[in-house]
Parts: structure tokens; C-alpha cells; sequence
């Protein structure tokens, strides 16, 4: 999740066509409407109090986010979301020649809120956030954008902390290309660091978005991410109200 939301923050591509010398604004008052899907599975040998057996597992990770932001002023933004998630998990064991198979599923749901700040005069426009979310857990970044029509380059950094476990350092590099008034391309990377006794991991991006109107203020979007939590795929709506 916490890769998936560095990367949505760090790389979205600019909605609509671009202007070398004016970047294109935020909305006012915006939304986000995502559907994410993550498989997963894998096949291994365990014990338990009946012996050992061979197991195949196969899950099916589904999360549903809805967001707002609202640009108060030129320079500053306030967000928020709420995310739904559900996990289908089933295991198929081989004991003795015998088979037993099993499903069970779990949900959850999350929350997040923040506020970001841009600073338009400084070289890359450089936009300030820091947010808070439940389950509980801080989070603050710093992300910029280079822009040359019709190519987008952004850069950005994260830092991330949740109770009981060590701040996660985050990295991010995308870029984007405008193809025409209605299609962009996007490209990227992200590193997630732990400071702490972890391995640290990453993720590979890409995204093709569609403009529902030439002035760019609604957006069908399709994003395919790869990396150490597995392949997800996201579709999302985005524009303003």
C-alpha cells in the first residue's frame, strides 16, 4: 500500500496538455475515484499437527479509494481519502494422496488526510506535503516537476512512520509524455528504504491516461505497477467538480 501511494503521489503525469511556460493547474475542487487489483500466490511444503503436506496458495488482493482536494489558494491544497480493501485467500493441501481446499477472506478499510503546499517561484515548483492516515501513521514528501512540452520529468522523496515500526525512506522518479490532447504516457521508478533491520524494496510504473475533455480537467486512467509486493493493476477516474 505504502509503495503504491508514494507512486500515485510522485508520478501522476500532468492532466491535459501542457504549456511549457504555465504548468497546468489543479483544480479547485477535485476527486479521485481507483480501483486497484493485486494476484498473488506460490507453492511450498508445511507441518502441522496432521503430518506434512504440500500447498498451493492463490490470493486475490482488491482496494477501492475515493478522494477530495480542494485548492484553497494558489499555493495551498488540502486532501483526503478513504480506501476500502478486501483479501480472498485459498490454499489447496496434498496429504497422503488427499486433497483439502479452502477459501476465507478479510477486509479492512483505511483513511487519510493532508495538506500540501507549493512553492511557485522556486525552480520546479516544488510541492511540500504532510498527511496523516488511520490505521494510525504519519507521512510527509517533497516532490518536483520539470517541464518541456511535451515531456514532464518529476522527482520526489518520502518519508513515512507508523507505531511500532522503523520510518520507511521513499524515492521516486517518473516521467511523462503528452502525446496529444487527449492521451499521456507515464513512466517510473520508486525505492522504499526502512530505516531499520529490513530489506528495502521497489516498484516499476507505467500508465496510459485518456482526457475526457480538451481542457483537461477529467481523466480515465489505466496503471500497472511491478516490484517486490508482486504486479498490481489500478483504473482511475480523476478530475474536477
Amino acid at each position: 500500500m505504502r509503495t503504491l501511494l508514494l507512486l500515485a503521489f510522485l508520478l501522476l503525469p500532468a492532466w491535459g496538455q501542457i504549456d511549457p511556460l504555465r504548468p497546468a493547474e489543479e483544480p479547485t475542487l477535485g476527486f479521485r475515484v481507483g480501483l486497484g487489483y493485486g494476484p498473488f500466490g506460490g507453492r511450498g511444503i508445511g507441518v502441522d499437527e496432521g503430518g506434512p503436506y504440500a500447498f498451493t496458495r492463490a490470493g486475490h488482493d482488491l482496494r477501492l479509494e475515493v478522494g477530495l482536494s480542494w485548492r484553497a489558494t494558489q499555493e495551498v491544497s488540502l486532501e483526503g481519502a478513504v480506501g476500502l480493501s478486501l483479501l480472498l485467500l485459498g490454499e489447496e493441501r496434498v496429504r497422503e494422496g488427499r486433497r483439502e481446499a479452502s477459501w476465507w477472506g478479510e477486509g479492512g478499510w483505511w483513511l487519510q488526510v493532508g495538506a500540501a503546499y507549493r512553492l511557485r517561484e522556486l525552480p520546479g515548483r516544488p510541492r511540500v506535503y504532510l498527511g496523516a492516515r488511520y490505521p494510525w501513521g504519519l507521512e510527509g514528501g517533497v516532490s518536483l516537476a520539470f517541464l518541456r512540452d511535451p515531456v514532464v520529468a518529476t522527482l520526489g522523496g518520502s518519508l513515512d512512520w507508523s507505531p511500532g515500526e522503523p520510518p520507511v525512506l521513499g524515492v521516486g522518479l517518473g516521467l511523462g509524455l503528452v502525446a496529444n490532447e487527449v492521451w499521456s504516457l507515464g513512466v517510473g521508478a520508486s525505492l522504499r528504504v526502512p530505516l531499520g533491520v529490513e530489506p528495502p524494496g521497489g516498484a516499476l510504473f507505467l500508465r496510459a491516461g485518456y482526457s475526457l475533455d480538451p481542457e483537461g480537467k477529467g481523466e480515465v486512467a489505466v496503471r500497472g505497477s511491478l516490484g517486490d509486493g508482486g504486479f498490481r493493476l489500478r483504473v482511475e477516474w480523476a478530475g474536477g467538480l
